[in-house]
């Protein structure tokens, strides 16, 4: 039951408005403190670096705080579970832990049963809207954004400067592997390796939450001390005319932020519960997109305006910020269970996605060169030509479509063959 209601249907309704409750909410929170810090002449280049940069992502960061200290509060015992060694506290996962509490006479069998369950349930949940709106980002809202830019700036095509590509996203995919080798159950893979059963469910533990959340703070070091002022100049909040008033907005927009984070992990567990469906798959599915809209309606707003690697530069780094300080915050406050279709379908793909469009973009003339030999040699000259003029580092319509294609195939795999969380 949800704020009351019992009905699927009711409960799905519930659900669906949290989510957009919840990203509105993140919007006037970014918006409001934008303004203020504008009105007290706070640096552009701080603004972009910190509001809006983890403004961006304060869906997802929302629900990783929210669902951590659920699963906390969920063992009976929060503070007990602190109270460990410290080899304990920075490895151990949330299970062990408290199944170490039962042992101890603190909690009953039962309360950690049950709080396994809601550890298992959230992480698949909270990972699964993080890493999915990473997908979505790198699929189909940059396949949206270069089509927006045919008909909002005229143009054809959009070319990546080797600059965004090589600073911003080459250590996007680094955050992606990083997670995704931190998540890997190694010791689950040496048994398979060794003859036994394959178990790939994984844990980020503590120490992997502080190592994620310490490249977050060590590559925004490094943007503060390499990236120009006017490169991070954010053009559509004006300094605030009442900074107090919108100051107490934006504080009562967090309070709506969090509370909407609670409500849907609430429906998220009652889905869980009565229809089968795996946290993960509901995160991939729902807050995976809703919460890449703030991201597509930022980067085509910066079209509008002319300014394309504003654009770019909002979605790729989203996609840093998503796993390295959402998920790492979240992993140091309660450590992570890292479902199966996130280790062996998701942040591989995310992975492989973003790979493949960066080779494409770097070797697209040679492709296009040798591709157009054959064309040449039965007389379809036309299409050998336009092969011959590829440039590297352009992403064309015909681009952009094949990302959107390549975000489908990626739904549907997804939900025909990884349908469930964690299977011995």
């Amino acid at each position: 039951m949800v704020l009351g209601f019992t009905g699927f249907l009711s409960n799905l309704v519930i659900g669906v408005l949290s989510i957009v409750f919840l990203v509105i909410s993140a919007e006037i929170v970014v918006s409001k403190m934008e303004g203020v810090a504008k009105y007290y002449g706070i640096s552009e280049v701080v603004i972009a670096m910190t509001i809006v940069s983890i403004g961006t992502s304060l869906p997802e960061l929302a629900l990783n705080m929210v669902g951590s200290f659920n699963i906390l509060s969920s063992s009976g015992a929060p503070l007990d579970l602190f109270a460990t060694d410290l080899s304990t506290m920075a490895i151990g996962n949330h299970s062990a832990n408290t199944q170490a509490l039962v042992e101890q006479g603190r909690i009953t069998a039962e309360a950690a049963s049950n709080s396994t369950q809601v550890y298992q349930n959230t992480s698949g949940t909270v990972l699964g809207a993080n890493i999915g709106s990473d997908v979505v980002q790198e699929t189909l809202v940059l396949g949206l954004v270069i089509i927006s830019s045919a008909f909002l700036a005229g143009k054809n095509s959009f070319k990546f400067s080797r600059k965004l590509l090589i600073r911003d996203y080459a250590p996007m995919m680094g955050t992606t592997l990083m997670t995704w080798f931190l998540a890997l159950n190694w010791k689950g893979l040496f048994n398979f390796i060794s003859g036994g059963e394959l178990y790939v469910s994984g844990t980020l533990t503590r120490l992997d939450g502080f190592i994620l959340l310490g490249s977050f703070v060590a590559y925004t070091y490094y943007l503060y001390t390499t990236r120009k002022e006017d490169l991070a100049e954010q053009g559509d909040v004006d300094a605030s005319k009442n900074p107090v008033y919108d100051f107490l907005i934006g504080l009562v927009a967090m309070a709506g932020v969090i509370v909407s984070a609670e409500v849907f992990l609430r429906v998220v567990e009652v889905a869980v519960t009565e229809t089968g469906i795996s946290g993960s798959m509901i995160g991939v599915a729902s807050v995976g997109v809703v919460s890449a809209f703030p991201e597509m309606i930022t980067a085509i707003s910066g079209l509008r305006r002319g300014s394309e690697g504003i654009s770019l530069g909002t979605l790729i780094g989203s996609n840093i910020t998503n796993p390295l300080f959402a998920i790492g915050s979240g992993a140091l406050v309660s450590t992570y269970a890292v479902p199966r279709p996130l280790i062996l379908w998701d942040l591989p793909m995310e992975t492989i996605l973003s790979a493949v469009l960066l080779v494409y973009l770097f070797s697209k003339e040679q492709v296009a060169t040798k591709l157009a030999v054959p064309f040449r040699f039965i007389g379809l000259y036309g299409i050998a030509e336009r092969l011959e003029s590829a440039e590297n580092r352009v992403l064309s319509i015909a681009g952009a479509f094949l990302l959107i294609v390549l975000y489908a195939v990626y739904l549907y795999v997804r939900f025909t063959y990884f349908q469930y969380d964690f299977v011995n």
